[in-house]
């Protein structure tokens, strides 16, 4: 199993609005400043020059030596990052079920205001058992619905 160290959910305009960390709290002040880091890297034209493709939309996976950082951008701009330990397999799966238990959990919460932090139980309750206690049912749920999906689109 991959090791997931942080988890961050970033509004469109850069500030942090969630933080997941398993491996203990980060300061405030830093958990603030990687956000930061992130979605300036991710949003700018760095991206777009460094880039091999041209129409690049923003940096979806940084490997590193000790750690993968892997990044899904929803639609209304809200980015989703996970820092996982080197190599980790199926997070751009991860990220998208997070997205969802996003829209279910917050998005549909009437007392929840956009662009805010986020402090919903639910979605905290889910998070944690996609993270960690269901994470393998769910990667292989996800591999054996793509594998149904291209035996039937043959």
């Amino acid at each position: 199993m991959a090791a997931i160290y942080t988890l961050y959910i970033i509004r469109k305009s850069g500030g942090l609005i969630y933080y997941y960390g398993s491996a203990g709290r980060m300061d405030t002040n830093d958990s603030l400043r990687v956000a930061s880091l992130w979605h300036s890297m991710h949003a700018n034209a760095i991206s777009q020059q460094l880039s091999p493709v041209s129409g690049c939309l923003g940096i979806e996976l940084l490997q590193a030596d000790t750690f993968d950082l892997h990044c899904f951008q929803s639609l209304t701009g809200a980015k989703f990052f996970v820092v996982c330990e080197s190599g980790a397999q199926h997070m751009e799966n991860l990220l998208k079920f997070v997205y969802e238990l996003y829209t279910d959990y917050v998005l549909k919460n009437p007392f929840y205001h956009m662009e805010m932090p986020i402090h919903c139980e639910l979605f905290d309750i889910n998070l944690t058992q996609a993270v960690e206690k269901d994470r393998v049912a769910f990667w292989a749920d996800e591999i054996h619905i793509q594998l149904l999906s291209h035996f039937y689109s043959d």
